[in-house]
């Protein structure tokens, strides 16, 4: 008996010291994608029994919302978690995100294309680990496009003139963004770029807003909903591009993700794609491209464990970015090595076509919450308060320039 219970002992003590550590990884709840990184987790947790990983998920309103602030405030933020460039910087100058530079070797950072690390710095260090890359376009419905004689357009102008032409009592022209936020600002700013405009300087010291290419690009967008070309409210956010599938409009400005959900959800439905049109013909199409990275607790008990298990995930191997962002999903990775494996996924249309927009496509700005609003209250005014887009932008510049004027905190890329 006393045999027995010894090897008892011995062994729940074994058991204790196996499970010395473990963390928490954080994300928003995504039926896709999900059972690709619980994979990948229970993988890791196989090889690494003392070093448990605990993936959970949260509706997407929670965590875009208050979830993640609500659990730093409270000291309950997890270990990892997954971070929109909207939010990048509220993070970084919280003190919240944990500084990667040590932990990644000169070969690691070089295998990331220059610019996906270059938004993830902000005074010299590195915060998050870029995860996926995904360019703006327009999609379109093939078969209306070939029953009215449609083209691809050329510029806004005849871009706005297919949108009318496809608009009927039942079935609107283009679907846009129409919700106040990061995601409208990221998919609105391939027209504000386009058109010459931006919303800051170089250095941040001062706002560029108020000019011809902002107040061009507020007032398409605008124009959109007044003449109704564009659903004024949507059923969904303008990212879930099933609206557009079930036949809510014939053309809608989104993501390359969308290319995977068109393809799984509606697999009988010939759609196409083109980059956004410049403002004028001959001009440059500009596009932008945003993307999830994951970024580390600096307050967390285990941030070596956290670093390792990050760097393991994303940046050491090539299994995980390659399923998640040719199988899983439809994304680019920021990884050369993973770009160079998935080729034949890249090169297949209507990837291929991504991939060209890519080339001339900009990171999502990380501005801050403060900066996003100013943005997202001119677009708002003019598209649904009748202002006119030379005073939204005039008003927006304002409020970025005066709070620039007290701003304290990081540039990213500086």
């Amino acid at each position: 008996m006393k045999k027995f219970l010894l090897l008892f002992l011995v062994s729940a003590l074994l058991v204790v010291t196996a499970v010395s550590a473990e963390i928490t990884f954080w994300k928003f709840t995504d039926t896709y994608a999900d059972a690709t990184i619980q994979r990948f987790v229970d993988l890791w947790n196989e090889e690494n029994p003392d070093k448990k990983v605990v993936f959970e998920t949260f509706p997407w309103g929670d965590y875009t919302g208050t979830k993640l602030t609500t659990a730093f405030a409270t000291g309950e933020g997890p270990d990892v978690f997954f971070i929109s460039p909207g939010d990048f910087l509220r993070y970084v100058n919280a003190g919240i995100a944990l500084p990667l530079s040590e932990y990644l070797t000169a070969d690691i950072i070089s295998d990331f294309l220059p610019e996906t690390i270059e938004a993830v710095t902000v005074g010299g260090e590195i915060y998050a680990l870029p995860l996926e890359m995904e360019p703006v376009a327009l999609f379109y419905n093939k078969t209306a496009f070939e029953e009215k004689g449609i083209a691809q357009p050329q510029d806004w102008a005849e871009l706005t003139e297919i949108a009318a032409k496809l608009t009927t009592p039942n079935r609107h022209g283009i679907i846009v963004e129409v919700v106040p936020g990061y995601y409208q600002n990221f998919t609105w700013y391939p027209f504000l770029w386009t058109a010459g405009g931006d919303v800051v300087d170089e250095n941040w010291e001062k706002s560029t807003f108020d000019s011809e290419g902002a107040v061009a690009a507020l007032d398409l967008w605008g124009s959109f909903v007044k003449e109704e070309l564009a659903p004024s409210s949507l059923p969904a956010g303008a990212n879930d591009i099933g609206i557009f599938g079930n036949g809510l409009a014939d053309m809608i400005v989104c993501g390359f993700w969308g290319v995977k959900q068109l393809q799984t959800e509606f697999p009988e439905f010939d759609f196409g794609v083109f980059p956004i049109p410049p403002y004028e013909k001959g001009g440059e199409s500009i596009s932008v491209y945003g993307g999830w990275k994951m970024m580390l607790n600096a307050r967390g008990e285990n941030t070596d464990i956290a670093a390792e298990f990050a760097k393991w995930l994303v940046a050491e191997q090539i299994d995980f970015p390659l399923d998640w962002c040719t199988v899983t999903n439809s994304k680019f990775s920021p990884r050369y090595s993973v770009l160079d494996a998935g080729e034949v996924f890249y090169s297949t249309p209507p990837n291929d076509v991504f991939l060209e927009i890519l080339k001339t496509s900009k990171s999502e700005p990380t501005f801050t919450p403060e900066m996003v609003k100013a943005v997202s209250d001119a677009l708002q005014a003019v598209m649904f308060a009748g202002m006119d887009p030379k005073a939204a932008a005039k008003g927006a510049s304002a409020a970025i320039d005066a709070y620039l004027s007290r701003y304290t905190g990081g540039v990213p890329g500086k």
